[in-house]
């Protein structure tokens, strides 16, 4: 390659960061982040949340557009507070932890709506069947700590839980789920 020609990508490298940048790569730090959700029960709502998940931001601040997240989520790590409820999530009522043990979400479109709002579109996979959800995420931005570039989320998303085949205990066990993600993660070396 000719110099004129590696000066003038540079240039335009230079003048056109978001052309040229690669994604920032989080990695999500489990013991500082939760997955947690609420569906009602009757009348109130019972909380729970998932300790088990790994996963991965790839953040492209100056074009959102390019980004991408990806999270695997272990199903026997499912917390309600009640060992014998935890136990019924675990079969083929609800969840089939033995034939299907992890649920996982790979994002699919980031569009920004606001300053450092995104809403994160994606395939959550669950029992083996795959549909689209949408998050609204925030970024809350990025502090250096302990030797690591730590960055913080939030995201929200409500899911009808029959879309994915978990169709039993109505009437007592709600179908909407209430998904809430509070998520810090390291920068990754390129």
């Amino acid at each position: 390659m000719n110099k004129p020609i590696i000066a003038t990508i540079a240039l335009a490298c230079a003048g056109l960061s978001s052309l040229c940048a690669e994604p920032v790569v989080y990695k999500i730090d489990t013991v500082h982040s939760g997955i947690s959700f609420k569906i009602r029960h009757f009348i109130n709502k019972i909380p729970g949340n998932f300790a088990d998940f790994t996963g991965e931001i790839h953040f492209d601040k100056e074009s959102p557009e390019n980004s991408k997240a990806v999270a695997t989520v272990q199903v026997k790590s499912v917390d309600t507070r009640n060992q014998k409820r935890d136990e019924h999530l675990q079969n083929e009522d609800f969840f089939n932890s033995t034939v299907y043990p992890a649920m996982s979400f790979t994002s699919t479109k980031w569009e920004q709506t606001g300053d450092n709002q995104f809403a994160v579109t994606g395939d959550l996979t669950i029992l083996n069947t795959t549909k689209p959800v949408t998050f609204a995420v925030s970024f809350l931005g990025e502090i250096e700590g302990r030797g690591a570039i730590r960055s913080g989320w939030e995201g929200k998303a409500t899911i009808n839980r029959t879309d994915w085949g978990i169709t039993n205990g109505a009437p007592a066990v709600g179908e909407e789920v209430e998904i809430e993600l509070n998520i810090q993660a390291h920068r990754t070396e390129a």
